[in-house]
């Protein structure tokens, strides 16, 4: 217990809270601009599609006509690579900018961590269930080992993106990566599971998708995810101090507007969203 005892467990606190609105913003975030780039394609097939809170859902049956092999991959694949596409750009921001406050760390690390979870859980997802992605493969005439073999490199690369990110959230920490146990443990559930559990539980009571199989799974690809951190501390980040834990009214004010921003998200998706021609 000496470890803990130097550790301001208010503004642990506060950290916390701030890195669960930075979470659930994220999250839903993410969730709309998916889900819009996918009526998107579709729309330019001329395939009707519409989404809300609860996903997306097309007006033309898979046996349609229209869901050519073209529109299929276009369509199936346009939100794992978005969500790529974010991941990288948010990993980018992270290791370029220095001296991020902390709100503004939290925010870019939940995105980094969300898309590239949006990106890897759909891959497991449809593997899993044989759907999506995996029907694209089967036209392409991709064999069941190298199905295999991709989705033995997504665990891979789900992994190291773990291990990045634990290297930055070792930031928060007083001693970064040479920080004991103890503190990192409690950093992690703090800033890190509780933000989760809020969010994913937040979600399931106002959109009821705890039924959904995918957000099951995709909960499975978000723990490979962060798992890692508990057991890689990451390396020495260079010419990199450590975060001062204090929240600042920069702090403070940017998490409100990312509440107001998530409330208007939400209440936005509660109608069906879709592209008018």
């Amino acid at each position: 217990m000496g470890d803990l005892s130097q550790i301001n467990f208010k503004n642990y606190l506060q950290i916390s809270l701030v890195s669960s609105i930075a979470a659930l913003f994220s999250y839903l975030l993410l969730f709309l601009i998916g889900n819009y780039v996918v009526l998107y394609f579709a729309y330019d097939f001329d395939i009707g599609a519409w989404f809300n809170i609860s996903g997306v859902h097309f007006s033309q049956p898979p046996s349609s006509p229209l869901w050519t092999y073209d529109a299929e991959v276009t369509i199936l694949l346009s939100k794992p690579i978005l969500s790529l596409l974010i991941a990288i750009a948010s990993l980018l921001t992270m290791l370029l900018i220095k001296n991020l406050r902390i709100a503004s760390l939290l925010l870019i690390l939940w995105i980094n961590i969300f898309s590239f979870n949006a990106c890897f859980g759909t891959i497991i997802h449809d593997f899993i269930w044989q759907t999506g992605l995996i029907n694209v493969a089967e036209k392409m005439e991709l064999s069941m080992g190298t199905m295999i073999f991709s989705m033995a490199i997504t665990t891979f690369f789900m992994i190291r993106i773990g291990m990045v990110n634990s290297t930055i959230f070792s930031l928060f920490l007083p001693k970064k990566n040479k920080t004991k146990n103890r503190i990192r443990f409690l950093a992690l559930i703090m800033f890190i599971l509780v933000p989760i559990i809020i969010s994913f539980l937040i979600s399931f009571v106002f959109t009821s998708m705890h039924h959904r199989a995918t957000v099951h799974l995709n909960i499975l690809s978000l723990i490979i995810i962060i798992g890692v951190f508990f057991f890689y501390k990451g390396k020495k980040i260079k010419n990199t101090e450590a975060k001062k834990l204090n929240i600042t009214r920069f702090d403070w004010f940017l998490s409100i507007l990312l509440l107001i921003a998530t409330f208007i998200i939400y209440y936005k998706m509660l109608s069906p969203i879709m592209i008018n021609p």
